[in-house]
């Protein structure tokens, strides 16, 4: 997964800040990848924002597996979210490639906030966790589209435009 995400982040896929900052192995990596980068790429924020992004999505689907009613030691939380993790990285890759053929949005490749929305909520009904744990659409009865213009920009402020995506 580590080498997945900074795969990813090398192309700089905005989903990748977060990819990688929950896949890699050494933190000092992930604080090497910002202090290098194009601030502007990281939304002018450090290692500690990142980094608190990637814990909070932790502990959202081991909350959200409970939810679904997987119950398991700590051991066996951490390999079910890596579960979930290898299954997001499957639909993104799968998203990624329909972004390019579909030819969506503005940036060939580039996913927009409810297409990233779309494969993560894909991801988890297959593990039964509830859709609205995924990070960008937290509040049940609010519509996606309005938790993204709320919020959206704290972890996607670069992505792409919806233009011509239909859900699959």
């Amino acid at each position: 997964m580590e080498a997945f995400w900074k795969s990813r982040l090398d192309k700089k896929d905005p989903v990748a800040r977060i990819g990688y900052a929950l896949w890699v192995s050494d933190t000092k990596k992930l604080k090497n990848e910002i202090t290098k980068g194009d601030p502007k790429f990281w939304n002018f924020k450090g290692f500690s924002y990142w980094e608190l992004m990637a814990r909070s999505t932790v502990v959202n689907l081991a909350v959200g597996l409970n939810k679904g009613g997987f119950r398991g030691s700590i051991k066996e939380t951490r390999e079910k979210i890596k579960e979930v993790g290898n299954e997001v990285a499957r639909l993104h890759i799968l998203f990624v490639k329909r972004d390019y053929r579909n030819k969506t949005g503005s940036i060939p490749g580039k996913l927009s906030l409810r297409q990233m929305a779309d494969y993560h909520k894909l991801a988890f009904k297959r593990f039964n966790i509830p859709e609205h744990f995924y990070g960008g659409t937290w509040l049940e009865s609010v519509a996606d589209e309005k938790e993204f213009k709320i919020y959206g920009h704290l972890y996607c402020h670069d992505c792409d435009t919806n233009t011509g995506y239909q859900a699959q």
